[in-house]
């Protein structure tokens, strides 16, 4: 609607400048992907070396928290994930992958898949979003990625994750990664609150919007659009099409406007 892309968005831009997103890039803090891929070799090699490391209790306890959050999850696989990954680390007697595939009932390959997800997300547990594997290409894919990574990004470990990290340049990554993080997260929760009291003005909205802003609240939780569409009695075509107008608006919320250029003082506060 033209009234939220020229007024609201507008008004909410101006009353947070300098708390913008200039780009897409700027949620990463110029972090070096080479430097978040020697953090995940490092991760994955405690968990390697699991009984006989020197952080198995620190080890058990990132562990747990994950245990937490995939105990919370609406992804099927999830649970199967996380098994597969005791499996192979955790156990006394690890298991190899063709014996956890007979034991989940998948191909050797889904269990490789299984384990590498699973540490994947426990990095971003340790360190935030730039350990995210695929960096977001436009606005609205960083909205998406905040969105479906909300449960995950909001449910970070706290600092005893350090001592995994023992290394200068690793353990600055990890910090900027959470820093990072926690401001972007933040922004986030501010721009779906302005934009849920938009959906909910009676002055303002039309039928669909409370739908878009329910449908957001879902998303951020975790709920699948199949779930989703079959709560809302509708096609899973109009919950796309919902989510993809939400990620859309939220972008034009908490980005700068194209061509206009930031001062370096605001990105120093990014």
């Amino acid at each position: 609607m033209a009234y939220f892309y020229d007024y609201f968005a507008k008004e909410y831009r101006e009353s947070r400048k300098g708390k913008l997103l200039p780009d897409p890039a700027a949620i990463f803090w110029n972090i070096n992907p080479e430097d978040v891929q020697s953090c995940r070799r490092i991760l994955k090699n405690a968990y390697a070396n699991y009984h006989g490391g020197r952080n198995v209790e620190v080890l058990k306890q990132l562990t747990g928290e994950y245990r937490k959050y995939v105990s919370c999850s609406h992804d099927g696989q999830a649970r199967d994930r996380y098994n597969a990954f005791v499996y192979r680390y955790l156990l006394e007697v690890p298991v190899g992958s063709r014996a956890i595939a007979a034991k989940l009932g998948v191909a050797k390959e889904t269990v490789s898949n299984y384990v590498n997800r699973c540490a994947d997300e426990m990095l971003v547990l340790c360190m935030g979003m730039p350990a995210a594997r695929h960096p977001p290409e436009d606005r609205e894919a960083v909205v998406r990625m905040l969105v479906d990574g909300s449960r995950l990004f909001s449910s970070m470990a706290g600092d005893y994750v350090f001592c995994l990290f023992p290394g200068k340049r690793e353990r600055t990554v990890v910090e900027r990664g959470r820093r990072a993080t926690g401001q972007i997260m933040g922004r986030l929760a501010e721009a779906v609150e302005a934009y849920s009291g938009y959906c909910h003005d009676g002055h303002a909205y039309i039928d669909t919007d409370i739908r878009k802003a329910e449908i957001l609240q879902k998303c951020i939780a975790g709920v699948s659009p199949a779930a989703i569409a079959e709560e809302y009695g509708c096609c899973q075509s109009t919950v796309y099409a919902d989510i993809r107008e939400n990620e859309k608006r939220l972008a034009a919320m908490m980005f700068e406007v194209r061509g206009v250029k930031v001062k370096r003082t605001e990105l120093e506060m990014l």
